[in-house]
């Protein structure tokens, strides 16, 4: 029954993704990131989904009076450099049929990135998009939360099987980076029962990333906490939520829970820290024996390769951290271009804070650049411990960094050319008369 709903459910998304181009971006970006499909278990489990919409998509865009091009911006320039770098060293991966094929996966990758760089170009559809976002990954926030909270901690909560969020590392990760999202939301909602349901979406979201047992989701926890307190406004109800979870941890976790936390204190005397710093290690070392290509993709899966480069008697396995990973895959060139992406989009970020701190009509934008800063954060930090360096999701953040800006941008230049028109208004204070999408005051 499940395959068949949604079976029938995607017969009606895929014609509307086929008149609308942006309406396929918000379902390519549902099953990207929900991977609904997954919870089947006929005929839809494996029937690739998110293909059939990506190409009906970019079919619709192209015959479309959609814009066609990439917004000029550094990230774009980035994405475009970082994926024609990591084609590059694909011809010169240790193993190249893993290599060719991760390479095509994080080429399908970018191009739901370029997609969103394309058609996003309006406030409602940048809160669209997080919306499906939120609702996505807040589905396995909210589900682990009860789960966690019914069966006492006891069980480990994992993501859906075959995704990016798969392992209990990256779902932990993942939903760090959706609770910035989720606080935008609460912010800019107007009705009480949307503020209340997501911020109890948060609490459990809060506890199922607990109920992960990940480390680094607990340190990442931790960090993204302190930014939202930093950086949201109306911080009352948020830090009651903040000391909700933390109470929840103290008090509910189980002890093989708080076992497993404690170990973060003595990090170098656990096995599985010792296994990572390895890999770290082994990274590290194909890089400077390979500084300008690296290993490519996948270079971990050579058994050869470790005994070269890996430590005595080292086990080979993935490399657990988004920077040593990407550094013995892609070389040096491949981190300095994976940082300054990261750097970019934070800059972005930043830029929109300071034009927008003071202009009560932009608020929405403060609000959006201070919780995408909180998302990357949360990547940054657990990405210390994970595998995922080409998760679609940061990407797709980094890419909504450039986009805000240039709405700002847009707005700010429509707002000056409409008060020049109007000699009336132009005495009033900066930002009194920045006009929204739909060119209203």
């Amino acid at each position: 029954m499940r395959d068949i709903a949604f079976a029938l459910i995607m017969l009606g998304l895929i014609p509307l993704a086929a008149m609308r181009p942006y309406i396929g971006l918000l379902v390519w970006s549902w099953l990207g990131y929900m991977n609904p499909h997954r919870l089947t278990f006929g005929f839809a489990y494996s029937f690739p989904w998110v293909m059939l919409v990506a190409v009906v998509t970019l079919a619709s865009l192209a015959v479309s009076r959609e814009n066609k091009r990439i917004p000029r911006s550094t990230v774009s320039a980035l994405l475009v450099l970082f994926l024609l770098w990591t084609g590059f060293t694909t011809f010169f991966a240790v193993v190249p049929d893993a290599a060719s094929q991760r390479w095509q996966e994080f080429a399908k990758t970018l191009v739901l990135v370029f997609a969103t760089l394309m058609l996003v170009n309006t406030r409602e559809r940048m809160h669209w998009l997080i919306w499906v976002i939120v609702v996505s990954l807040g589905f396995y926030g909210v589900k682990g939360g009860v789960y966690t909270i019914v069966h006492g901690g006891a069980n480990l909560v994992f993501g859906p099987a075959g995704s990016f969020i798969e392992d209990n590392n990256d779902l932990a990760q993942a939903l760090c980076m959706a609770l910035p999202l989720m606080r935008y939301l609460q912010l800019q909602a107007s009705r009480k029962m949307v503020k209340v349901g997501l911020g109890l979406a948060m609490f459990l979201t809060g506890v199922g990333i607990l109920g992960t047992y990940s480390r680094g989701g607990l340190i990442a926890l931790a960090v993204v906490s302190a930014a939202l307190f930093l950086k949201s406004r109306r911080r009352i109800t948020l830090a009651i939520a903040l000391v909700a979870v933390g109470v929840t941890a103290y008090n509910f976790m189980p002890a093989q829970w708080m076992q497993r936390m404690e170990t973060i204190q003595h990090a170098g005397q656990v096995n599985t820290f010792q296994t990572r710093v390895q890999s770290w290690e082994f990274a590290a070392n194909v890089a400077l024996h390979r500084p300008l290509v690296g290993g490519g993709f996948n270079v971990y899966e050579s058994t050869a390769m470790w005994s070269l480069y890996g430590p005595e008697d080292a086990m080979p396995r993935a490399v657990h951290s988004v920077y040593f990973r990407v550094l013995g895959e892609q070389g040096f060139p491949g981190i300095v271009l994976f940082i300054a992406l990261l750097v970019a989009s934070w800059r972005y970020c930043g830029k929109v804070r300071r034009r927008t701190r003071k202009l009560p009509a932009e608020k929405w934008a403060f609000d959006l650049a201070s919780m995408f800063q909180a998302s990357l954060l949360a990547y940054m930090t657990a990405g210390f411990a994970t595998t995922s360096s080409y998760f679609d999701m940061s990407y797709q953040i980094m890419a909504m960094c450039a986009i805000l800006y240039g709405l700002v941008i847009a707005r700010s230049t429509a707002s000056a050319a409409h008060r020049t028109a109007d000699p009336s208004l132009a005495r009033l204070p900066a930002g009194d008369t920045l006009v929204n999408p739909s060119g209203t005051k």
